[in-house]
């Protein structure tokens, strides 16, 4: 009876084959019901689950080319089997990416490089049969008992995978095309050698410190080649192994972030290169001025802040969500940094208790059928990843997150003319005075203001007005602020805890008003943002309150109404508001949740999946720039809080009633913590 199973296509089909005539593959799923036969004589049943999951990622992408594959099925199995043929489509998507008409061509076989990518990946070896020998290699070079394991990609459309290194484990991936290079086994050897590298000259695990996510990727980049050049100090013969791959990553008419770094990469371990680029050759000047001492860490450390200072200077982008390692070997660097920050001993609670406002009357719609109707509007989505900490795995668009504003009609939730006046305080925080500034453009000073001065001149000869205002002085600047409020609008929300009659999102709600109007007062810039899931596919993500938009009576009727209900994925939201802080003017940027529990979903079982993802998704903020702090509604929360946010991060409010004075005290502590 297992033998029959293990080759009965129909049991992972019959579930599919209705979702996909659900949901309009019909076509797909009748091409497919044709190929049965020729399946279950080809592959087991997990091969047959690989082959559909493909297809139907493809025919997502795009129905033409699924139906493509779908007709040539039998002739590219019988060729590459069910991985490779992941493999393969993967390979025509990187090779063609925006471009339909050729990407059909490719999956039709009408594209020479589809045979030729076809044939290469016949013959290139599987992941799992290189597993052994490669383990063999890595104790050989370093000594010790690394665990080889693979590393899936599961999305077509995912960023190409980096190996991971950790102490105990690399994971290599599996996602590895033609693209890569025509032999998988070698691209597996280089990386096994440049773990080697990072195992026996790096140090793990060091604190990121005031270091930018462009400065993390700088230092990374050097430290990759500082114990690359050491290991063929040591084993000469693993230079060819590393140059093959970083011929490959050079894009010489680029000159992106990736693209200068994979071109330096090549120039630091490959003399006879060159390039006509000058950030480039200066970086190889001063590596190879340094070079003499490969174990001087801290001197290449100040190597690369030059570097990465001088690509600042040089208006060079950095997304650090869409950044990847240049080299296909290399590993992601998540082996060299330690992003939590240190333990420090708790804060003394602050009590700063106000009387909170009282609960105003309801008031009743005059047209209750139109608040009936009242639909919510979309305004877009978004995919993002999510850390899986028991497989040490970030799952590429796992998650897609729903932009919405509330259903409303009018100012239903908070009428002005019943609400206490709430006390508008302005909140001084420390910091805003303690920023020594070199004050420029001033009318007098101690030294001249260079550009002030050339700029004058050059007004005089073009026969304008001079400001003259030519002078700098000390002084101090006031430092602004942007600060995203960010709101639990889960379904437990609604309960009213003890004898009020108030739910602690109403709780909420009017302690972000209070916030929202006393920021504004300070000079700095304020957002209000809530969130809800309903399983990975549905994390709704309300904007309430915009950046410079005014608190007037229809933004504060929009709070008032947006609903509590569903789960608490809070990974995926704090991923979005840091996307949406990305584009603002100043400096200090910060998010403030609100919550009144640990994260949790519908479709999440394993112990501590949803708090692992959350921390991972702050550490990211914070290499990110944004700061991200938490208040939570709920006694029992300092041990999740604590694992997610880190110490000095976090307040835990034992009375909802105390919420605003806590949201309070958290907004003077911005930047001091």
């Amino acid at each position: 009876m297992i033998d029959e199973d293990k080759h009965d296509p129909s049991i992972p089909w019959v579930g599919m084959s209705a979702r996909w005539r659900d949901v309009h593959f019909s076509q797909l799923a009748a091409a497919l019901d044709q190929k049965l036969t020729t399946l279950a004589a080809q592959l087991d049943t997990g091969q047959i689950s690989m082959v559909l999951h493909w297809l139907e990622a493809l025919n997502e992408e795009d129905p033409v080319s699924a139906l493509a594959v779908a007709d040539r099925l039998d002739a590219l199995l019988a060729r590459v089997g069910a991985e490779g043929l992941g493999r393969w489509i993967l390979t025509g998507l990187r090779m063609y990416p925006g471009q339909p008409l050729r990407q059909q061509a490719y999956f039709r076989l009408d594209d020479p490089r589809a045979i030729e990518t076809l044939h290469g990946e016949a013959g290139a070896g599987t992941l799992a049969a290189s597993l052994p020998s490669l383990g063999l290699l890595l104790h050989g070079l370093c000594g010790r008992q690394i665990e080889l394991q693979p590393r899936r990609q599961r999305t077509l459309e995912g960023l190409p995978l980096r190996p991971v290194l950790t102490p105990t484990h690399l994971l290599l991936p599996d996602d590895y095309t033609a693209l890569d290079g025509s032999d998988r086994y070698r691209i597996y050897r280089a990386a096994v050698a440049h773990a080697v590298a990072h195992l026996r000259y790096s140090t793990a695990a060091l604190p990121t410190l005031t270091l930018k996510p462009m400065g993390i990727a700088m230092v990374s980049a050097i430290e990759d080649t500082r114990v690359e050049r050491l290991l063929v100090r040591d084993y000469p013969g693993v230079r060819s192994w590393f140059i093959e791959f970083l011929r490959r990553g050079v894009k010489p008419a680029e000159l992106g972030f990736a693209a200068l770094v994979g071109r330096m990469n090549l120039a630091l371990m490959d003399p006879e290169y060159q390039d006509d680029n000058f950030w480039v050759n200066k970086a190889r000047r001063l590596f190879e001025a340094q070079a003499a001492n490969l174990t001087d860490y801290p001197a290449f450390r100040r190597l690369a802040s030059i570097l990465a200072n001088d690509l600042g200077q040089m208006r060079v982008p950095f997304r650090a969500q869409r950044y990847t390692v240049p080299e296909a070997y290399r590993d992601d660097n998540s082996f060299l940094w330690d992003f939590n920050e240190p333990n420090a001993p708790a804060p003394e609670p602050v009590d700063l208790q106000v009387k909170a406002p009282q609960r105003p009357d309801a008031v009743v719609p005059d047209d209750a059928l139109a608040q009936s109707q009242a639909v919510e509007i979309e305004l877009g989505r978004q995919t993002y990843p999510e850390w899986d900490a028991q497989l040490s795995l970030m799952r590429t668009d796992w998650c897609t997150v729903i932009e919405k504003r509330p259903a409303w009609q009018g100012q239903r939730a908070i009428a002005k003319r019943d609400a206490p006046a709430l006390p508008l305080v302005p909140l001084i925080r420390s910091r805003r005075l303690s920023r020594r500034q070199r004050l420029r453009r001033q009318w007098e000073g101690d030294d001249i203001d260079l550009n002030a001065a050339i700029e004058a001149m050059l007004d005089q000869r073009l026969k304008l007005s001079p400001d003259l205002r030519l002078f700098m002085r000390a002084g101090r600047e006031e430092r602004a602020s942007s600060i995203l409020v960010l709101l639990d609008l889960s379904e437990s929300t609604n309960d009213c805890p003890g004898a009020s009659i108030e739910s602690i999102l109403d709780i909420e709600k009017k302690a972000a008003l209070l916030l929202v109007q006393s920021v504004m007062l300070s000079g700095d810039r304020i957002a209000v943002h809530g969130f809800s899931s309903n399983t990975r596919a549905e994390v709704n993500y309300y904007r309430l309150l915009e950046f410079g938009a005014p608190l007037d009576a229809g933004a504060a009727a929009m709070i008032g109404s947006v609903p509590g209900r569903y789960s608490t994925r809070m990974g995926a939201a704090l991923r979005h508001a840091i996307a949406c802080l990305a584009s603002e003017p100043f400096d200090h940027r910060a998010i403030v949740l609100v919550s009144d529990g640990a994260p949790s979903d519908i479709d999440v079982f394993k112990t501590g999946y949803l708090i692992e993802d959350a921390r991972a998704a702050v550490q990211e903020g914070r290499r990110a720039g944004v700061q991200t702090f938490c208040v939570a509604l709920d006694p029992q929360a300092d041990p999740y809080v604590r694992r997610i946010f880190g110490w000095n991060n976090y307040r835990i409010v034992d009375e909802p009633n105390r919420l605003p004075a806590q949201l309070s005290n958290l907004y003077n502590r911005l930047g001091v913590t």
